[in-house]
């Protein structure tokens, strides 16, 4: 399979990750080929069993319930499979669902160690970023979960370009992200949710973890996705094979490394409808800043030759020292503070600022010790 110019190493490694098959039209040996997996239409009688993939406080329909569960099928074990299949009661259906849904949970930790290991290794392909994360931030990838969310229904989308069904030959693009407080409504998705897919994580994100579904294709073929705007590197990314007339759904990772769009296609000939629902994204680690407080003591007028010792504030419950300033508002000749004592020594074992007014008869005014006083944010 041939590689795009950038970004392929990554879609290579998901592939292996993500259960993805071989596009139906390169050559396959004999003894590579996959048995189809057996019809999950008899387990249409457990509808509408929960699934995980579904979105938060939605009962899919039949169809698209229908398409997930043969997905799920179709990437478990053969003995798993004849369990699924052979299920007698809904409450055995759903302990066998559980194991599946828990399988394709691994699956998607399995894939994001791949994408971690390629940013680390140098393999994914540059994208610009917030200078301040430095040259090798993309090394520190991290999963974000999210409630699974529609962006994408062909079925409803009115918007786009996207309403179904969708044909082949031809290349589709749906925004990787939406501004904050919009929705996907125009796309068929949710239409009072941005998903947590915004334009404020948007620069971060370099992969998108999505549940995708066909529903009705006509003839046995595949679904290419990637973040390359041609139509032949996409087809060469495949995220799905498919047989013709039966639903099928799986779980896939995205790059958005050369840009926040998401591009598929089909081969020629066909017509299908396609749904897109995200689950979670792979990021730059964004690291959060310390909750910090400056407490101050002020101290009294000190006069000439004589000393003045004032004490670091002590920090509120659950907050930490983590540094400490000694200052002077009115600094005159010799006003500096003679010593500013470490929390580790302490003057008669107590930290804070020593001073001495050597200045005769002049009055010094305004002395301050400050702690700076840090926590984790949250607790």
């Amino acid at each position: 399979m041939s590689i795009g110019p950038t970004g392929g190493f990554l879609t290579v490694a998901l592939m292996f990750f993500t259960s993805v098959a071989v596009a139906a039209s390169l050559p396959v040996e004999d003894g590579d080929k996959t048995p189809a997996a057996p019809s999950a239409a008899a387990l249409a009688r457990f509808y509408p069993t929960p699934l995980a993939t579904s979105p938060a406080g939605v009962v899919e329909d039949q169809a698209v319930w229908l398409a997930k569960v043969q997905g799920l099928v179709s990437n478990a074990p053969l003995w798993l499979q004849q369990n699924v299949l052979a299920s007698r009661t809904k409450a055995e259906f759903s302990a066998n669902l559980a194991l599946l849904q828990q399988m394709q949970k691994g699956t998607l930790e399995e894939a994001g160690d791949a994408v971690r290991g390629l940013a680390a290794s140098g393999r994914m392909a540059a994208k610009d970023k917030d200078p301040s994360l430095g040259a090798h931030s993309q090394a520190d990838l991290v999963y974000t979960a999210l409630a699974p969310c529609r962006i994408m229904d062909t079925r409803s989308a009115t918007g786009g370009g996207l309403t179904g069904p969708l044909t082949g030959n031809q290349l589709y693009a749906l925004p990787g992200y939406v501004t904050a407080g919009s929705n996907w409504g125009s796309y068929g998705g949710n239409a009072s949710s941005d998903c947590g897919l915004t334009d404020v994580v948007k620069p971060y994100i370099w992969a998108l973890a999505m549940v995708i579904t066909i529903l009705n294709p006509n003839f046995d073929a595949y679904l290419g996705v990637s973040d390359n705007a041609s139509l032949a590197t996409v087809l060469q990314n495949v995220a799905l094979n498919y047989t013709h007339g039966q639903g099928l759904s799986t779980q896939y990772i995205t790059p958005q490394v050369l840009g926040n769009i998401i591009y598929f296609a089909m081969p020629a000939g066909l017509s299908a409808n396609i749904i897109f629902d995200v689950v979670g994204y792979f990021a730059v680690s964004q690291a959060t800043a310390l909750d910090c407080m400056y407490p101050t003591a002020t101290g009294a007028t000190l006069s000439g030759n004589n000393f003045m010792f004032l004490a670091l504030p002590a920090c509120p419950t659950g907050y930490t020292r983590t540094g400490a300033g000694c200052h002077t508002g009115n600094i005159v000749f010799f006003n500096e503070p003679l010593q500013v004592l470490s929390v580790s020594s302490g003057f008669m074992n107590t930290p804070g600022c020593l001073w001495y007014n050597g200045s005769g008869s002049i009055e010094e005014t305004a002395h301050h010790s400050e702690s700076t006083c840090c926590r984790l944010p949250g607790r």
